[in-house]
């Protein structure tokens, strides 16, 4: 296709000197392009380019990556490619290797960590799927890559991706980076704009480098049918979603709010969370209000040191038991100083974390057997709250899930703290029996 020759030859330019016109090469293109066909000739040219060419490539796992090798080494080995005698391939897992044997060069995939490419040296590397990367991860795939190009002559990165989501924010930075005056980088990218209809398939066609070659519009219309508009907008206009689908649904969450506020009267629960980052700490309260819990944010603040003299002073004016705070993760520093001070949190484990969770979002996502909406839950609008509710996922724990604080793509401090404020009003110890005399 037109634009698989175009990309190539932006990957194969060269300097006077002869060496790759471009170190690094973004290419973000929507789904179904064609691109492991792009890959595969950037592969073989760099392969058949001098001895002993090293080329690597991986994926958003290590399986993927091997799954997409196959694919490659699968069409090399096909009738219809003319060169196939010239390599030799071995599929073994964890030993994958296609060897140009002419002049010694290799071709095999990696998984997407630190420890893959120890001790080994790269002429090229392809990085697919780049969007599913945050920053940390990105990182660590770097540092795999970058020592083994040092002493390679010549040496290119390509990274090549559709666009992401909100937590895509490595290959996001990267476009961005690119698009910079004198960054150094060569971006390729098809799309529509970010101000155009995603539901307009004329337009999307029209952006589409596949279309009218390997892709038609039927095949638009289907990927459209089948999947949520914001998914269609990121995989077929290679549009980057600045907020994913949500996992807390916005109807489901928007439902369950309430201006109301906890009454004065309502015995009240505390619960604390520091974020990820340990940026801020949020402190949440829950009471149960004529059989229904209702939540709201009492606190949130920058840092953290502040946190465990605030929680004292709500746990003595409102009368309570000690506040919800999970021991272990950014919040384990502020569960052992409440618990220094005297005022111990209750026991809370990982059971609890996955259980409590859950029944929040129960709660939220509850219907009639109508269908309709009915919340068991009543949050008050917090900007905060809102945010963590817009930016949930869940991380799996075993069997069971839990709120993903790492992955985030900011804090999720204010849902944590309204979860462990829920479980601690639910489990609320019954207060003393007062003596009295018979």
């Amino acid at each position: 296709m037109p634009w698989q020759e175009w990309t190539a030859d932006v990957i194969g330019e060269v300097t006077p000197e002869g060496l790759p016109r471009w170190p690094m090469v973004v290419i973000s293109v929507p789904r179904q392009s064609g691109k492991t066909t792009l890959l595969l000739a950037a592969c073989i040219h760099r392969m058949m380019t001098g001895r002993r060419k090293k080329v690597w490539s991986t994926a958003q796992t290590g399986q993927k990556a091997r799954k997409k090798w196959l694919e490659q080494v699968e069409i090399m080995e096909s009738d219809m490619f003319p060169l196939r005698s010239l390599f030799k391939a071995k599929k073994a897992a964890g030993s994958e290797q296609l060897t140009f044997t002419r002049l010694g060069s290799t071709f095999s995939p990696h998984p997407p960590n630190e420890e893959s490419l120890h001790g080994e040296q790269s002429d090229l590397n392809f990085i697919d799927e780049a969007w599913v990367f945050d920053d940390g991860e990105a990182q660590a795939l770097m540092q795999a890559i970058v020592p083994t190009q040092t002493t390679r002559r010549g040496a290119q990165t390509i990274v090549v991706s559709t666009m992401g989501t909100a937590r895509s924010t490595w290959f996001h930075g990267l476009v961005d980076k690119a698009k910079q005056p004198n960054s150094g980088i060569a971006l390729l990218e098809w799309g529509i704009n970010p101000g155009d209809d995603p539901t307009d398939l004329d337009l999307v066609a029209a952006h589409h480098p596949a279309f009218g070659h390997t892709m038609d519009m039927a095949a638009l219309e289907r990927a459209a049918k089948q999947l949520v508009p914001a998914e269609f907008a990121r995989a077929y206009g290679n549009l980057r979603t600045g907020a994913r689908d949500r996992f807390i649904p916005l109807t489901a969450w928007q439902s369950a709010e309430s201006t109301a506020p906890i009454p004065d009267t309502c015995p009240v629960m505390f619960g604390a969370a520091v974020d990820y980052q340990r940026t801020e700490t949020v402190i949440a309260a829950c009471a149960v209000v004529d059989g229904i819990p209702t939540l709201e944010i009492v606190d949130v603040r920058p840092g953290t040191g502040w946190a465990a003299d605030r929680l004292i002073e709500l746990r003595e004016r409102h009368d309570t038991p000690p506040p919800v705070v999970d021991p272990i993760g950014p919040s384990g520093p502020l569960f052992d100083q409440l618990k220094q001070r005297g005022h111990e949190p209750p026991a809370f484990n990982v059971r609890a974390l996955t259980s409590s969770c859950a029944d929040l979002l129960d709660r939220i996502t509850r219907t009639d057997s109508d269908g309709l909406a009915a919340p068991e839950v009543r949050i008050r609008p917090h900007q905060a709250l809102d945010l963590a509710a817009e930016l949930a996922e869940q991380r799996r724990v075993g069997d069971a899930w839990a709120w993903e604080r790492r992955r985030a793509a900011g804090s999720i401090a204010a849902l944590e703290a309204a979860t462990l404020a829920l479980y601690g009003a639910l489990h609320r110890p019954a207060p003393p029996i007062k003596p009295f005399i018979y």
